[in-house]
């Protein structure tokens, strides 16, 4: 073994640093609100810790083009996708980000890697269109989900504005190399929207269609209905004080 070896070098060979504080300025996210089928919903959370607080639940893109890391190594640009849903632990509410997509090879290992969200390689765009926008993701050559929003100043958000999802709380397990359990299990919190800058936010309408990669026990997810969706532009921050997770749970 080498003599006085830091294992923090090890970051160069997985090609991501531990990069925990950035921010993106002009962050792009279109946000649509859906109620699911309350069966279909809990049946997803089964393996978690989560019990399901909501029947409503969000599809989201992020454009995060304009990252840039606070302290560590460089951020790269990249395009978010998400499902969350709506979950309670220790009598604690907030979203869990339940399936997700990212376009950057280094966001999505690090991403697991260090904070257990469940992230995937995937095609994401997130494109203006006369009238609104039309957000895609698609994993090589299937469809994920393709989403339709018209701006539309009469949709309120009553419908959807009391549903909690934030903070996120995500699993971070680390399988035992020789058994059958985890080394590691344990439950974050993490709400960097505390330090979230909004510059401009417009409602409106959306459909939304998943791809057959969105299922639940081999059946289609179900959209029961599309309650409506936001656009916002703001600065984000993941800070230290908001953006670092904390631990609310250990099962190892």
């Amino acid at each position: 073994m080498k003599q006085n070896y830091d294992p923090t070098s090890f970051f160069d060979f997985l090609d991501f640093g531990p990069v925990k504080t950035y921010a993106c300025d002009g962050l792009r996210t279109l946000a649509v609100y859906c109620r699911g089928n309350c069966e279909q919903m809990e049946k997803l959370l089964e393996p978690t810790p989560f019990t399901l607080a909501d029947d409503r639940f969000v599809v989201s893109v992020a454009d995060f083009a304009n990252i840039r890391a606070l302290t560590g190594r460089p951020s790269y640009p990249y395009f978010d996708a998400a499902i969350v849903l709506p979950v309670e632990i220790n009598g604690e509410r907030g979203g869990n980000y339940y399936f997700e997509w990212e376009d950057s090879h280094v966001s999505v290992a690090s991403g697991r890697e260090l904070w257990g969200y469940p992230k995937r390689f995937a095609k994401i765009a997130l494109n203006e269109i006369e009238g609104g926008l039309h957000a895609k993701t698609w994993d090589y050559e299937k469809p994920v989900f393709d989403i339709d929003f018209t701006f539309d100043d009469s949709v309120t958000g009553e419908n959807w504005n009391d549903v909690a999802m934030a903070p996120h709380f995500q699993v971070r397990a680390v399988p035992e190399v020789d058994g059958p359990g985890f080394e590691s299990f344990k439950v974050i919190s993490r709400d960097a929207g505390q330090d979230f800058e909004l510059l401009s936010k417009h409602r409106g309408r959306a459909t939304v269609e998943f791809g057959p990669e969105i299922q639940v026990a081999d059946e289609p997810f179900e959209i029961v209905e599309v309650l409506g969706a936001e656009y916002t532009v703001g600065n984000y921050v993941s800070s230290q004080e908001n953006g670092i997770p904390r631990i609310v749970a250990s099962f190892v």
